[in-house]
C-alpha cells in the first residue's frame, strides 16, 4: 500500500465517503449536530496500517469501523448534563444517545462482514477504556481535583485510545509501538488545543478544557488565545521531532502531510479573523 500524499489523499477521501454514506441520516440531523469527523488521526492510523503491511482494503475498513466508532464516542459526549424541560431538548438528547449506540453498531456490523474478530476486540476493549477514562475524569473535575497533568492523561486516553490499541497489538517491535503511541497521543492534544482555540477566536470565551490549566492567570482573551496558540505550536514541534524516528522517508513525509493540516488550518483561521 503506497503513502504518497496523492495516494493518501485519496484513500483518505474514500474512508470519509464511506463514514458519511453509512452514518448520515437526513431526519436525525434536523434535530441532533453530528460531531466532525476526526480526520488527521484517521489519516495517521492509515498510514500506520500501511507501515505493518496491511494491504489496502483491509487498512481503509479497519479506519471505517475506527471512525463510526469514534462519531459514537463523540456523540455521547455531547449529550448534556442538563437540559430545559422543553420537547426539542428532550428529543435532542434522546437522539444524541440513540445515534451513538447506532454508531457502535455500524462499527461492529463492518467488521464483522469482513470477519475482523481480533479488530472488534480491539476497538471493544478501546471503548471501554475511554469511557472509564472519560467517568473518571467527571469525577475529579466534580471533586475539583483536576490539573494540567491529570486532565491531560485523561484527555489523550479519550482521544488516542481508539489508535493506540491497534498500535500495542500491530506493532512489530516494542521500539515502534512507543513512537506511533507518542504521536497518537501527541496529535490528539493538538486537535484538543486547536479546537480550543479555534473555539476562543470565535466565541470570545475560555472553553472548559486544556487551556483552563495554562500559566495565563489574570490574562485578556487576547492574550489567552496567543498563549494556546503558542502551545499548540510547541506541541506541533514535539509531533515533527517524533516523525524523524521514522527511517522509512515516505511515512516521514506521509506524516508531515498530516502534521502540515494543522499549521494550515491556523493559518486559515487567523486570515478568516483578520479579515472580519
Amino acid at each position: 500500500m503506497s503513502t504518497s500524499t496523492l495516494s493518501l489523499t485519496n484513500d483518505f477521501q474514500d474512508i470519509s465517503e464511506r463514514i458519511h454514506q453509512l452514518s448520515s441520516i437526513p431526519y436525525i440531523k434536523q434535530y441532533v449536530d453530528y460531531p466532525g469527523l476526526a480526520e488527521n488521526r484517521l489519516a495517521l492510523l492509515l498510514i500506520y496500517f500501511s507501515e505493518m503491511g496491511f494491504s489496502k482494503e483491509r487498512a481503509k475498513n479497519l479506519c471505517v469501523a475506527t471512525g463510526l466508532v469514534q462519531l459514537g464516542l463523540d456523540t455521547h459526549e455531547l449529550v448534556k448534563n442538563k437540559y430545559d424541560n422543553s420537547l426539542s431538548s428532550s428529543r435532542n438528547r434522546q437522539l444524541s444517545v440513540l445515534l451513538g449506540d447506532f454508531f457502535s453498531s455500524l462499527y461492529f456490523r463492518t467488521l464483522a462482514d469482513s470477519n475482523e474478530l481480533q479488530a472488534i476486540q480491539i476497538l471493544a476493549n478501546a471503548t471501554e477504556r475511554v469511557n472509564e477514562a472519560k467517568m473518571s475524569l467527571y469525577v475529579l473535575e466534580k471533586d475539583n481535583k483536576l490539573t494540567w497533568d491529570n486532565y491531560l492523561t485523561h484527555r489523550k486516553a479519550i482521544d488516542s485510545t481508539l489508535y493506540t490499541n491497534f498500535v500495542a497489538a500491530f506493532s512489530k517491535t516494542p521500539e515502534l509501538a512507543a513512537v506511533w503511541k507518542s504521536l497518537f497521543e501527541q496529535t490528539s492534544v493538538v486537535d484538543c488545543m486547536i479546537d480550543e482555540w479555534e473555539q476562543m477566536q470565535w466565541q470570545q470565551q475560555i472553553p472548559f478544557g486544556l487551556s483552563r490549566f495554562l500559566p495565563l492567570k489574570d490574562s485578556t482573551i487576547t492574550q489567552v488565545i496567543a498563549g494556546v496558540e503558542a502551545k499548540a505550536i510547541e506541541l506541533l514541534g514535539v509531533c515533527d521531532q517524533l516523525v524523524r524516528n521514522f527511517c522509512s522517508i515516505e511515512i516521514q513525509n506521509a506524516i508531515s502531510w498530516i502534521t502540515s493540516r494543522y499549521s494550515h488550518r491556523m493559518n486559515r483561521l487567523k486570515r478568516l479573523v483578520e479579515e472580519m
